[in-house]
């Protein structure tokens, strides 16, 4: 249900269509060339590359298509061709291929995620997100044996971490579990080689989501085409299960499953149509969960219209303080409390500040620190009364820890005259954003035309000089 009705998965369904065209035209493409010596059957395959490139365009998975076409060669297609010739020429070519890929991967995919900086942000290095992955990937095929919706909570950002083969020891299970099952697909692939191609698919599609990219834990629509493979490895065991009757009680079974699979899918539709019904489901089945917990406090709020009788108001108001408290939560529930109190009328608790600050000092820097403190300067700019202490103690403190971009160096500067009047605060960061920017004379250029026009001779002044000194004026006397 996600990958269909979570907007931003379209893309992903989108490219896995031309992933799907693909493999029907190299499967057309295979069956000519076994088949006779046919020329069309190349121009098949060259189609099929085609097609996975367009998918391409719409997102980077469609890259495992190679992975998707080399487990039917091992398993279905067996590199078989009417030719010899063309079938040393198709196994050349995919060692070749594989080779390659590796030899990237290992020389330049690999050192840029073991270097220090390339899990900022995250609360797990390279290290725990692989071992994680054992869990993870045993989870998706739980999910897909039995997709009963308490199992799919959308949500993962409270999933645990593994630190450790035995931390917890679900780790190494899940990591022999898999290497059975991979062990099986490869003894079987003859046998049966429609399980084993399923099996193989569903690990290839997430050849990169459970790989070594700094991608966030847990998401089960990334499951997408990975059940593909698995409903492929199931039929298979279907198809051999023994049957005196006849096939009739089977094709009767199978209906069974589908149309109970089918009516849970609808049931989680009817929760995706109903946007508060949606949020309480997800904190409901992820009560650990902060993200869950920040938009159901966010809908109540946003019910609630800014009457501070509203019951709905009192309701995000628990709701945003139970969120904040949640093991590991991001400074998002302390930014509702503090936005919602502002919008209202309603006194600001010192504790706020205290716990949002503390967040963004202490908490590895990642996108929902950056959003909450952003979104506190984007509310004062609109006009919402902050107190502009604490959010200069809040804003400076993120500026501190994470190399943020420099047009926020630049805002903070802006609001250093606007809110604070400390122009030495404001010299400092203006500074800082041309700094942020070495290579950019337009950039600079743009911050001194910015400061010239609001009449800020003296930051424009400072900025000049600095820019003149890093040679971004190029020689211009500003």
């Amino acid at each position: 249900i996600s990958s269909a009705l979570y907007i931003v998965q379209r893309m992903e369904t989108l490219s896995l269509t031309f992933v799907l065209l693909a493999l029907i035209a190299y499967i057309h493409g295979r069956m000519l060339l076994q088949q006779r010596d046919d020329r069309h059957g190349w121009l098949w395959l060259g189609g099929s590359g085609l097609l996975a490139g367009i998918g391409m365009l719409s997102k980077e998975t469609a890259v495992l298509f190679p992975l998707y076409t080399l487990a039917l060669e091992v398993t279905v297609l067996g590199f078989r061709a009417k030719r010899p010739a063309v079938a040393r020429t198709l196994k050349w070519a995919y060692a070749l291929g594989l080779a390659t890929a590796l030899l990237v991967f290992v020389l330049a995919v690999l050192p840029a995620y073991m270097a220090p900086q390339a899990f900022e942000g995250r609360d797990f290095t390279l290290y725990e997100r692989l071992l994680t992955q054992c869990r993870v990937l045993c989870l998706y095929i739980g999910q897909m044996l039995l997709p009963l919706p308490s199992s799919l909570t959308f949500y993962y950002d409270g999933y645990a971490k593994s630190t450790g083969w035995l931390s917890p020891v679900s780790t190494l299970l899940c990591a022999l579990l898999i290497a059975a099952v991979l062990g099986c697909a490869w003894r079987l692939r003859k046998r049966m080689p429609y399980l084993s191609l399923g099996i193989l698919w569903f690990f290839a599609a997430h050849a990169l989501t459970s790989n070594v990219f700094n991608l966030e834990l847990v998401f089960e629509h990334r499951n997408y085409f990975a059940l593909l493979g698995a409903l492929l490895a199931l039929g298979d065991l279907v198809r051999l299960v023994p049957m005196r009757d006849g096939p009739a009680l089977k094709t009767t079974a199978v209906a069974a499953v589908v149309f109970g699979f089918g009516f849970l899918a609808l049931l989680r539709a009817s929760t995706w149509g109903d946007e508060l019904h949606l949020a309480m489901d997800l904190v409901a089945k992820s009560p650990s969960s902060t993200r869950a917990s920040s938009d159901l406090a966010t809908l109540y709020v946003a019910m609630s219209d800014s009457d501070p009788s509203s019951p709905f108001l009192e309701l995000g108001g628990k709701e945003f303080e139970r969120g904040s408290r949640l093991p590991n939560a991001s400074p998002l529930p302390e930014q509702g409390l503090i936005l919602m109190a502002a919008t209202t009328g309603q006194p600001v608790a010192p504790e706020w500040w205290d716990r949002i600050i503390h967040k963004v000092r202490t908490r590895p820097i990642g996108t929902q620190e950056v959003m909450a403190v952003a979104g506190l300067m984007q509310q004062r700019y609109r006009g919402i009364e902050l107190d502009d202490r604490r959010l200069s103690e809040l804003y400076g403190t993120l500026l501190e820890r994470a190399p943020v971009p420099a047009t926020m160096y630049a805002q903070y500067g802006d609001f250093a005259l606007k809110y604070l009047k400390d122009d030495a605060l404001a010299d400092r960061m203006f500074v800082a954003a041309i700094e942020r920017s070495p290579r950019d004379a337009a950039y600079a250029e743009k911050v001194i035309g910015a400061l010239v026009v609001d009449g800020h001779v003296r930051q424009a002044k400072v900025v000049t000089e600095r820019a003149l000194a890093m040679g971004l004026l190029g020689g211009k006397n500003g």
